[in-house]
């Protein structure tokens, strides 16, 4: 059995740049400033790291944005189920015909580790078509600003969920920026990285993933590489 966890933006879908919309809202409600939102790179990070970046850098307590969390999340949630349908959300190229093989495969778990936070998640991949129940369970940026404390989390969940042990040796982590691979590293998973979001394959390449593509048009090459399937 082997445990799959996939990114969303950049990976599963591109959102056009409506979740940054929808943080933007959020921060200006809660705390009255987004911080530098417009050129902040959020690329690989948590929602909760990148709300703690932007209104640190406008003099926001650690404190004040901490108790105004759960607020900006309620919000975030509520814009993003009004915005997220109207935006130009779509499937990255392949990930549609991924998704439909590995329903077929009963050696795979299939679940998110995503920046997003919890409650937004299915929002953008139900705007963008795809299915959330497909994936079973998930690590979400709302459990902590580190992506990397993320895969431990993940296979925790799995287990309790599934009755199998998952450990690093039977993860695969797929994402399209250096910080997934990362990621990976830091759960001791396989990492698969896709240049279907903003990182270029050469730039993904530096941080030696086990599997790189430039996007997952071959399902079988992708499947192969899923579950670790070449020496």
């Amino acid at each position: 059995m082997r445990l799959l966890l996939f990114d969303i933006d950049g990976t599963l879908i591109r959102s056009s740049s409506a979740g940054r919309s929808v943080m933007a809202y959020a921060l200006e409600k809660v705390y009255g400033e987004t911080g530098p939102i417009d050129t902040y790179r959020m690329g690989g990070k948590t929602d909760r790291r990148i709300i703690a970046d932007l209104l640190t850098a406008v003099n926001i307590s650690p404190a004040t944005i901490e108790a105004g969390l759960p607020e900006a999340y309620r919000l975030m949630t509520e814009k993003g189920a009004e915005i997220f349908p109207e935006r130009e959300m779509r499937v990255c190229p392949g990930v549609l015909e991924l998704l439909i093989a590995l329903e077929s495969r009963p050696d795979a778990v299939v679940g998110l580790l995503t920046g997003n936070i919890e409650s937004v998640a299915p929002l953008k991949l139900a705007a963008a078509g795809i299915e959330p129940k497909q994936f079973r369970l998930g690590a979400y940026g709302s459990d902590h600003a580190d992506r990397n404390k993320l895969p431990q989390l993940a296979m925790k969940r799995a287990s309790e969920l599934t009755g199998c042990t998952f450990i690093g040796a039977n993860t695969t982590i797929i994402g399209d920026t250096p910080a997934d691979i990362l990621c990976a590293r830091a759960g001791n998973a396989t990492a698969v990285a896709v240049a279907s979001g903003w990182h270029a394959a050469h730039t993904l390449s530096d941080h030696h993933p086990d599997y790189l593509f430039e996007s997952f048009t071959d399902t079988s090459s992708v499947l192969e590489a899923l579950f670790n399937l070449r020496g």
